[in-house]
């Protein structure tokens, strides 16, 4: 028998800035890497004999925490990448919540009838999925291997596996960021022992711990942002009037006004006019919900913006005296560059 470990990739861009990341190739966050040291230390007395990932860089890199300690390669295949999406992707899940309502929900809750232009079945992720886990564990009989998959596609497996029709894909969890499946191969055929274990993180480290939006309807808090531009906004009744006298007030290039389902909640100033590098002007939400991820999503959309633009880097400038502000960009990927300015804190983020 052989036994395969399918681990999901750590916590990544999609994850935190809540954008559809199937075939799009998303960074590892900084809380990401803190999951995949984890996953290590989870596994580190675990005998691993071979180590499979999907070729898209954030489950390779989430691979690296097990081969990196035992000096073993990673095999890529494309037969382990996520369900393409077609062009739901690196849109922010907002926006697709607002104009594609009834297919989003489907996504979720029957992915069989989902269907955008240019997406993968599921019939497609299930069969790819179950060929190349059967052709891993048919060349290593006997062993234990490791294998680097994405959300989708695991819960899709294990809903083959476990027999579970599509129309009722609620009743199997969704796995968490750095999650762990294990399956058995014997004479041909796949088994699971457990799936969707994240024993070895904390609620800190737990992306699923600090999201609500793959919980149960009465234990979900609307937490996806939608975007829409400024210059459509501003004089709409509907805006907020704090919003409207901010973008009064301040120089930008491009500007989008944030919106929970129809309540405009938060605004993103941005400017392109520097060939290599994007900057963030101004971020501002609703002070009622400074608890929430929207700072988080801001970003994303603010990344999402200029890597589209072919910008290098995106670029903000924080009063040195504003530390909170400073750790927080920090916390995602966002350097200081300038430390000899005792007024002025510039922080870049490469984008890859």
């Amino acid at each position: 028998m052989t036994k395969i470990y399918l681990i999901r990739h750590a916590e990544s861009e999609g994850n935190i800035y809540r954008r559809a990341h199937g075939r799009f190739n998303g960074q590892i966050t900084a809380m990401g890497h803190k999951q995949i040291e984890q996953l290590s230390h989870r596994f580190k007395d675990e005998k691993i004999d071979a180590i499979y990932s999907s070729d898209l860089d954030r489950a390779v890199t989430t691979a690296t925490a097990l081969s990196e300690p035992r000096n073993l390669p990673i095999n890529k295949s494309e037969f382990l990448r996520e369900v393409d999406l077609g062009e739901w992707e690196d849109v922010a899940w907002g926006d697709l919540e607002y104009i594609y309502p009834k297919m989003q929900k489907l996504f979720n809750s029957d992915p069989a009838s989902w269907h955008v232009m240019g997406s993968e079945s599921l019939e497609s992720v299930e069969s790819r999925m179950i060929k190349i886990l059967k052709e891993i564990g048919q060349k290593h009989k006997g062993e234990t291997i490791a294998v680097f998959s994405h959300g989708f596609a695991i819960r899709s497996l294990i809903c083959k596996l476990l027999g579970v029709p599509s129309n009722e894909t609620h009743k199997v969890m969704y796995c968490d960021n750095s999650g762990v499946a294990l399956l058995n191969y014997n004479k041909g055929k796949l088994t699971v022992e457990y799936h969707g274990d994240n024993s070895h993180l904390c609620d800190e480290t737990s992306t699923l711990a600090r999201q609500t939006w793959w919980r149960e309807d009465d234990d979900k808090i609307k937490e996806n942002l939608r975007y829409e531009s400024v210059d459509s906004c501003p004089d709409n009744p509907d805006t907020n009037p704090t919003i409207r006298l901010i973008v009064q007030k301040i120089n930008f290039d491009l500007g989008f006004i944030a919106f929970l389902d129809n309540e405009p909640v938060g605004l993103l100033a941005l400017d392109k006019s520097d060939a290599n590098i994007g900057k963030i002007i101004y971020t501002y939400v609703k002070p009622e919900y400074k608890d929430r991820n929207f700072f988080e999503q801001l970003i994303g959309q603010a990344i999402a913006v200029f890597r589209k633009l072919n910008k290098k880097i995106v670029q903000i400038i924080i009063s040195s005296g504003d530390k909170d502000k400073i750790a927080f960009f920090q916390k995602f990927g966002f350097k200081i560059i300038n430390d000899d300015d005792e007024e002025l804190g510039i922080l870049e983020f490469e984008i890859k």
